[in-house]
């Protein structure tokens, strides 16, 4: 039986998520902070037919109480924790592992004759439409590797429950480490399997050395074989072998000479000198981790203060605006949205996002390129989403009667979307991808920000070197679209990874009908000539 503390605990605990237990899913949770916390309470029901169980048959092993224990030991720190427990992408990898491998073997073992009411409660539960499986335990291990390598963490820092300075006080064992190397070793993340294996063999304790140190050894095998110079790690061997020879020759060296081989392997590759020749999803990581950013230079003429101009009610409410470039414009609005509103959206969206999809050849696909969950809402439902949309038309000058619906997106662990372009490729038109495609193609965004993140999950504009963290109440502004209707490659952006945290935003997406009149076109294409490039061309024929 549970602790009378612990069950008290779990009574709250259980009000709390009731509502979300009876609500379905659309059986994905990794892809979504929110979602994810839904499988906190359906671990509480498999938690109590698991006590039923054991009162059926108190003869049982006690490996099964030895192993409730342990989970409710567990649940008991995310209890105190709070709502902050889901925050943790560590905490949320642990409590994926336990639905998916942990329960899976606790499961087998009560597979007995006695305690058949219980065990057919709890399998009929593990096998609803909403519990998580498999591919949630591989979406959560992806999730942490995408942060480790976009942020540079090291993988001992990790197993520490340090994300990027900051200390969380979970701690992964060697198994979760073997677990998560195997997982990059698979995806071909050679460096980070590596450094994974390393962290598993310093975190053996003696009853697990045994049984996971042959493992670790051979996978590192594998590991140091795919590395294609073995003269690094055997001095004595001059010709290359195959990936298998190479393999062999690895396992036959002794445990502690594949651990402490030569061959030395950075967990990741170095930074390069030159930022400015990087291929577009490097400039977008190496945007999100810090090092591709603006000088103090370039940053001089740009300004910030009150918006009045664009509408006639700002001159009695002006709009705090800052100016984060001003050719491509980027701006940021600070305090643009209210909390009532976010309340009000909240219950808008309740049970209603699903996995995001990106634009693919034919048709919209799911991609690990963009891991979070949407929906999708007129602005006719609610008069907020009306308002949201004049003050939109305030802050832009745009017109929006014949904007996109509302989207809302909640990122998941490690949740991102990698560098992409709001605008629509001709072929995206040509298969029949884009609704309403007279309405043209999307001249501007304007994203608001809905929470504060902790750590992670900022906007980055690659080519403009601006990297924009999550700030609630505020919103930014960019157009998509060249005033000549040209694609603008400038404003090229992603989502970064959420190290720490709950991300929702709102998009709202402009399309360029009925806009002439707001933002004609220039006397030249520009989007062959800016307007600074004008400048500096006539300064120099001025001065000829």
């Amino acid at each position: 039986m549970l602790h009378s503390g612990a069950t008290r605990m779990l009574h709250v605990a259980l009000a709390v998520f009731a509502v979300l237990f009876y609500c379905g899913a659309n059986g994905e949770f990794y892809s979504s902070i929110h979602e994810m916390s839904k499988v906190f309470g359906y671990e509480q029901k498999m938690l109590q037919y698991m006590q039923k169980f054991m009162a059926d048959n108190q003869s049982k092993l006690d490996f099964l109480k030895a192993r409730l224990d342990e989970y409710e030991l567990e649940r008991n720190e995310a209890l105190q924790w709070g709502v902050a427990y889901f925050e943790s992408p560590l905490n949320k990898y642990l409590l994926s592992k336990r639905l998916t491998v942990d329960w899976q073997r606790t499961t087998n073992l009560m597979a007995a004759t006695t305690g058949e009411r219980a065990l057919a409660r709890l399998h009929q539960l593990r096998h609803k439409k909403y519990m998580p499986n498999e591919r949630e335990l591989e979406g959560a291990i992806d999730g942490l590797l995408r942060l480790q390598s976009i942020y540079r963490l090291q993988a001992k820092h990790v197993a520490a429950g340090i994300l990027d300075g900051v200390s969380y006080g979970t701690q992964l064992n060697a198994q979760h480490c073997l677990d998560i190397a195997q997982q990059a070793f698979r995806d071909e993340h050679l460096q980070l399997a590596h450094a994974w294996l390393m962290e598993a063999n310093n975190r053996l304790s003696i009853n697990d050395r045994h049984k996971l140190q042959p493992k670790i050894q051979k996978l590192l095998a594998q590991v140091k074989a795919r590395f294609t110079n073995y003269r690094a790690v055997n001095g004595t061997v001059e010709t290359l072998k195959s990936e298998k020879e190479q393999e062999h020759l690895l396992l036959a060296q002794s445990q502690s000479n594949v651990i402490s081989s030569e061959l030395e392997i950075e967990e990741h590759p170095p930074v390069p000198e030159d930022l400015r020749k990087l291929s577009e999803f490097d400039a977008y990581r190496y945007t999100c981790s810090g090092h591709i950013k603006t000088t103090p230079g370039e940053q001089r003429h740009l300004r910030c203060g009150y918006l009045t101009e664009t509408h006639p009610f700002l001159l009695l409410a002006p709009l705090k605006v800052e100016e984060l470039s001003d050719d491509p414009l980027l701006l940021l609005y600070h305090e643009v949205i209210y909390q009532s509103e976010i309340d009000t959206i909240t219950e808008l969206t309740r049970n209603k996002i699903k996995r995001a999809t990106v634009t693919g050849l034919n048709s919209s696909v799911v991609s690990n390129a963009r891991t979070s969950q949407f929906t999708f809402i007129p602005k006719t439902r609610h008069k907020v989403l009306r308002t949201i949309d004049q003050r939109v038309a305030d802050m832009t000058d745009l017109n929006m009667e014949f904007a996109e619906d509302h989207q809302f997106s909640n990122y998941g662990i490690g949740g991102h979307y990698a560098q992409h372009m709001d605008w629509f490729y001709q072929h995206a038109f040509e298969t029949n991808q884009v609704s309403f495609p007279e309405m043209g193609n999307r001249i501007a965004t304007v994203l608001f920000y809905l929470t504060d993140v902790a750590q992670g999950g900022g906007t980055a504009f690659p080519i403009i070197k601006q990297l924009l963290k999550p700030e609630k109440y505020a919103a930014v502004f960019w157009y998509n679209l060249h005033a000549s209707g040209v694609g603008d490659v400038r404003v090229q952006h992603g989502a970064c990874p959420i190290i720490v945290g709950s991300k929702w935003v709102l998009n709202r997406w402009i399309r360029e009908f009925v806009q002439s009149d707001r933002r004609p076109c220039e006397l030249w294409d520009d989007s062959l000539i800016t307007m600074n490039q004008l400048l500096e061309l006539s300064k120099k024929l001025e001065d000829k």
